[in-house]
């Protein structure tokens, strides 16, 4: 008996050992979290301040931008008339009804306002953006960036996670508003003190952004209102709109006679070529797309990679598109922007891009397949790294013409 008290001694005197342990373990945690969320608010008051600093060094130039911005409207307001009068003469030519009757009042109203053309370079300058600005969260997602994106051109935005490629497509279509210098659409100019876009539907009618499964976006009963309600909403005529459903469905691969059938009834990938051909519908001159071909299968993908390349290669429309694929921006892009930490760290054609191995590993990015190919045959003696190629075919020459070269 004597055995078991001292046993039970001891393992009590263990057990309040361990115990004074764990709790000093705990104190020690508590000091160590305390110093770290001292450290985390001095840098985030830090950044505050830095960010506060630079909005405030921007205040003269966003004096001239509204200055600027202001000159192109009243240059627009002299030519009122001439589109007053090209608004009468289109409604002398056409049938009347009650749906024209009412677009021919909206554009005659329309017409006596200012009129701005979207269609050139997209232009940011000294753009900035931040997240959860004043608390715990606050994340500086845009750091002073300066790009051009040409038109008529298919760019893809490229950089790991949190780099600022889904901030910085945001802008062109005034879903958000920087802090810091402005954003320049054509003739179009939404500088960082503006409160209210009033020429939002001419803006969002010229750049179409889709998000990420924007098959989501689907609400109405059938194929046809779905895809008429953008461009009716945004002022256009409603008859016409719905007449032009047809070609739209053809354009996406899709059948006519889908027209009249529910969305929802619809696949995955057949919703997401409707919710992309209520934007094509606008007939805006830009398409703008986060991660297209997210959750579809690789014919899926294969699929809209054709689509968006013929968008442009065909109807001249601007592809940007915002992608983690690899193999997709070296398929179809003409320019790819590499953006890190906020910030555009690079510029170039896919081909100059996926050469420069080091700018791949700064950003975190792995190269498409062919360029893995490519990396595994330099290390062997065989470099057709400062090739183009975009298919397996072209890279075979480039083998060939490295295998005569040595």
């Amino acid at each position: 008996m004597s055995k078991l008290k001292n046993m039970n001694q001891e393992q009590r005197a263990q057990a309040m050992i361990e115990r004074k342990v764990s709790k000093a373990k705990y104190k020690e945690h508590l000091r160590e979290l305390a110093v770290h969320n001292r450290e985390e608010n001095k840098k985030r008051k830090k950044r505050h301040k830095e960010i506060a600093k630079l909005i405030k060094k921007d205040k003269p130039n966003q004096v001239k931008y509204k200055k600027e911005f202001e000159a192109v409207k009243k240059e627009s307001l002299k030519h009122v008339n001439e589109r007053v009068q090209k608004v009468n003469d289109w409604y002398k030519t056409v049938e009347k009804s009650k749906s024209v009757e009412k677009h021919y009042k909206k554009q005659l109203k329309k017409a006596k306002q200012p009129a701005f053309d979207f269609n050139g370079d997209i232009v940011f300058e000294n753009v900035s953006y931040t997240y959860s600005k004043g608390t715990p969260f606050e994340f500086r997602a845009l750091n002073g960036t300066d790009i051009s994106i040409k038109k008529g051109k298919i760019t893809a935005i490229i950089g790991m996670t949190g780099s600022g490629k889904s901030t910085l497509i945001q802008l062109t279509n005034g879903l958000i508003i920087s802090e810091t210098g402005r954003t320049i659409i054509g003739n179009y100019s939404l500088y960082a003190k503006t409160k209210k876009i009033k020429e939002v539907k001419d803006l969002r009618r010229e750049i179409g952004l889709v998000f990420q499964f924007p098959e989501y976006q689907l609400f109405q009963d059938s194929i046809e209102k779905d895809i008429a309600f953008g461009p009716i909403n945004l002022g256009a005529e409603k008859t016409q709109s719905l007449k032009n459903v047809p070609n739209l469905l053809k354009m996406v691969d899709l059948p006519v006679e889908y027209a009249s059938r529910n969305p929802f009834d619809l696949s995955g990938g057949q919703k997401r070529r409707v919710a992309i051909a209520g934007i094509i519908a606008m007939d805006g001159d830009t398409l703008v797309l986060d991660e297209p071909t997210g959750g579809l299968d690789p014919q899926g993908e294969e699929d809209f990679m054709k689509l968006f390349y013929n968008l442009n290669k065909e109807k001249g429309k601007r592809i940007i598109i915002v992608t983690h694929n690899m193999d997709h921006v070296l398929q179809i892009a003409d320019e790819v922007i590499v953006m890190h930490k906020g910030k555009v760290i690079s510029v170039g054609d896919p081909f100059e891009i996926f050469s420069n191995f080091d700018l791949l590993r700064t950003i975190e990015i792995e190269p498409p397949k062919l360029y893995k190919l490519a990396y595994k045959l330099k290390e062997q003696g065989i470099d057709i790294t400062t090739s183009k190629f975009r298919t397996v075919e072209e890279v075979a020459n480039a083998i060939k013409l490295a295998k005569n070269r040595k």
